[in-house]
C-alpha cells in the first residue's frame, strides 16, 4: 500500500468547501428572509404554539446553516493550509535532490 498526496486536490478541495459556504451563507440569509409577523399564524395558531414551533424550527436552521458555513469556511482554509506544507515539503526535497545531484 503506499501514500500518495496531490497538493492541487487540497486546493481544488478547499474551493469546493468554499463555495458550500457561500451557499450555507446565502441559505441562512433565505431562512431570515423567511420570518413572519406572528400575527400571520392568527390567535388560534398562537393559543397552539405553531408561531412558537414556527420561529423556533426557523431560528434553529439558520443556526445550523451559519455553523455548517463556518465549518466549511474552516476546512478549506486547514486544506489550503496542508497544500502550502506539502508544497513546501516537495520544494525542499527537491532542491536537496538537486544540489546532491549537483555536487554540492
Amino acid at each position: 500500500m503506499t501514500f500518495q498526496v496531490m497538493p492541487e486536490a487540497l486546493t481544488a478541495f478547499a474551493r469546493g468547501s468554499d463555495s458550500l459556504a457561500e451557499k450555507f451563507g446565502a441559505l441562512a440569509g433565505l431562512l431570515e428572509q423567511a420570518r413572519v409577523d406572528d400575527q400571520c399564524f392568527g390567535p388560534i395558531g398562537d393559543a397552539v404554539g405553531l408561531s412558537s414551533g414556527y420561529f423556533s424550527s426557523l431560528d434553529e436552521c439558520r443556526t445550523l446553516a451559519n455553523d455548517a458555513r463556518d465549518f466549511l469556511k474552516q476546512t478549506g482554509e486547514q486544506l489550503d493550509a496542508s497544500f502550502e506544507v506539502y508544497r513546501g515539503i516537495d520544494t525542499g526535497v527537491a532542491d536537496a535532490f538537486g544540489q546532491i545531484g549537483g555536487g554540492k
